[in-house]
């Protein structure tokens, strides 16, 4: 289908704001929705957030699928062996810090009680220090009318490649059966799951699980 799947290297602002939209709408701006008290006036910028954090110098990455005639179809965000999201008050003040300022306290500190929980969720099932020495995928997204074609498949495959060659594995987080499905047929292997509360008022819980690829064991990526 003639796509293209590259790194961005400084993109502009008004770059980041096509891969913002795009990725926002890949998640019906429901990304966390809850969590981010509904307002979806907060979803682009949590997606700027996350990548702004991933751009910082040697930190992480953003790789982009682009059709010709069409542009930008999906978008990846990556963090590099040796970090990891919000590691840093600088990550944390590329966006996060600014979006957490526009929630209700509760919500606020929901969110520091579950980024609590995932680090350690990710330490217990793969052991400390694998995920830090990984790349980790933090977020991807496709536009709604390519979804299901083979393009987040293909942006995996993009760092996968990058993976092979530093011989680091691959780790990420998903949630649902069907995700799960999918990144086991990518190869990946479910190392664990844990327990996350859902977001206040509600006080129901859900599982994440904790996936990994042993890119570090192969050639070349299948």
């Amino acid at each position: 289908m003639g796509l293209i799947v590259r790194q961005v290297i400084k993109p502009s602002e008004d770059e980041l704001g096509t891969y913002s939209k795009l990725l926002a709408e890949a998640f019906g701006y429901g990304f966390f929705g809850s969590a981010l008290n509904n307002d979806k006036t907060l979803q682009e910028p949590m997606m700027s957030a996350h990548m702004n954090a991933a751009l910082l110098e040697n930190v992480g990455e953003v790789d982009i699928a682009e059709l010709p005639e069409v542009g930008v179809v999906g978008v990846a965000v990556w963090f590099h062996p040796g970090h990891e999201y919000l590691d840093s008050e600088a990550q944390l003040n590329a966006g996060h810090n600014q979006v957490m300022a526009g929630l209700p306290v509760e919500l606020q500190n929901w969110w520091k009680e579950f980024l609590e929980t995932y680090g350690k969720l990710t330490d217990r099932v793969l052991g400390h220090g694998v995920k830090l020495g990984a790349y980790h995928l933090q977020l991807i997204g496709v536009s709604p009318v390519h979804q299901r074609k083979g393009v987040a498949t293909e942006l995996i495959r993009y760092i996968e490649a990058k993976a092979c060659k530093d011989r680091v594995p691959c780790v990420l987080e998903t949630v649902g059966k069907t995700n799960l499905s999918i990144y086991e047929a990518m190869g990946y292997l479910i190392k664990g799951t844990g327990t996350i509360k859902t977001p206040p008022p509600h006080t129901g819980k859900f599982e994440m699980a904790v996936l990994l690829k042993h890119t570090e064991e192969q050639g070349s990526v299948e």
